[in-house]
């Protein structure tokens, strides 16, 4: 039975993604506040990957939102932001490279349109496009550095998903469904995508 961990598993897209493989016969380890790991600690992170024997796909999904001018935002908002959408991957995914790294998986990160240069931004949101240009970037350079590992790296960029952080966001407009998003998630997860690393794919609604 293949080992997945999903960062966010405990709703949004990271709850349909963590469903979809289950469906699929996945193990499934969910990190989130919610689920008692703080992705952003990396004494949390490094005891939760420390407890698998194995795994074959790293999902992250976990992402804060704080709609803010920014002229007003404070220097912990923008830590919250970073922190989930940035540290967070960091930390996770150096761990999972520890753990692939004899036998190869998958890493994949839930970026954004926001995220993806040339696309339209929202006011209010400047930490979020930074942490999801960043997890862009980092992609990139992750899928370079897993390739000798047989580790690959993508990402996916949804643009509006049907979401509480949607709602947060303020953004109107067609959406995709999370679960929408999910299949695709999972199939970037899977051998069936193989041999696909450092891509960035773009969904837009």
């Amino acid at each position: 039975m293949p080992t997945a961990v999903v960062t966010g598993g405990s709703g949004g897209i990271g709850a349909e993604v963590a469903g979809e493989l289950r469906a699929r016969r996945w193990k499934v380890v969910s990190l989130s506040r919610r689920d008692g790991c703080d992705i952003t600690d990396e004494e949390q992170v490094t005891r939760a990957f420390g407890a698998l024997s194995s795994l074959d796909a790293l999902i992250h999904c976990a992402a804060v939102l704080i709609k803010r001018p920014f002229i007003e935002m404070s220097a912990d908002d923008w830590d919250q932001q970073l922190g989930a959408g940035l540290r967070g991957a960091f930390l996770c995914s150096r761990e999972a490279f520890r753990l692939m790294r004899r036998r190869g998986g998958a890493i994949v990160m839930v970026s954004s349109l926001s995220g993806v240069t040339g696309a339209e931004k929202f006011p209010g949101m400047a930490a979020y496009v930074a942490a999801k240009s960043g997890l862009a970037g980092l992609t990139e350079a992750l899928a370079v550095e897993g390739r000798e590992h047989a580790i690959r790296v993508n990402a996916i960029s949804p643009g509006a998903v049907d979401t509480e952080m949607l709602r947060i966001a303020g953004v109107e407009g067609p959406a995709l469904s999370p679960s929408d998003v999910a299949r695709v998630i999972v199939w970037l997860a899977s051998p069936e995508s193989a041999p696909l690393t450092g891509a960035n794919l773009r969904m837009d609604p």
